[in-house]
């Protein structure tokens, strides 16, 4: 395939939605690199940081790369079971599991792709 985009949705503990815009590279072992404030790309930062405790609610991307997934990342460590499948995260699936992965404020969540 080829390096695609997608959007990871977050719900703050105070209700505030945040919508960070996602660059994903077509290879595996690579960081998805974000962008909160607009456009994700190449060169983006390979982390966003929470201005407060969230949840993940859902992530979609608009294809799926060489990678078969991806596994979340807190201050660079794995979160242990807490990983996607891209192909269940296609955005023009009305059946994306939904989420609720907790991420603490001011972390620096990363995703690490396999």
């Amino acid at each position: 395939m080829a390096a695609t985009n997608g959007t990871l949705i977050l719900k703050g503990v105070s209700g505030k939605t945040y919508s960070v815009d996602l660059y994903i590279p077509d290879a595996v072992a690579t960081q998805v690199t974000m962008n909160g404030s607009g456009l994700a790309a190449s060169t983006s930062n390979a982390f966003w940081v929470p201005p407060e405790p969230c949840f993940i609610k859902d992530i979609s991307a608009v294809g799926a790369p060489t990678a078969v997934g991806a596994i979340f990342q807190q201050d660079g460590a794995d979160v242990t079971n807490q990983c996607i499948r891209w192909a269940n995260q296609a955005n023009s699936l009305a059946t994306r599991p939904a989420f609720a992965i907790p991420i603490k404020a001011g972390v620096q969540l990363g995703m690490k792709q396999f």
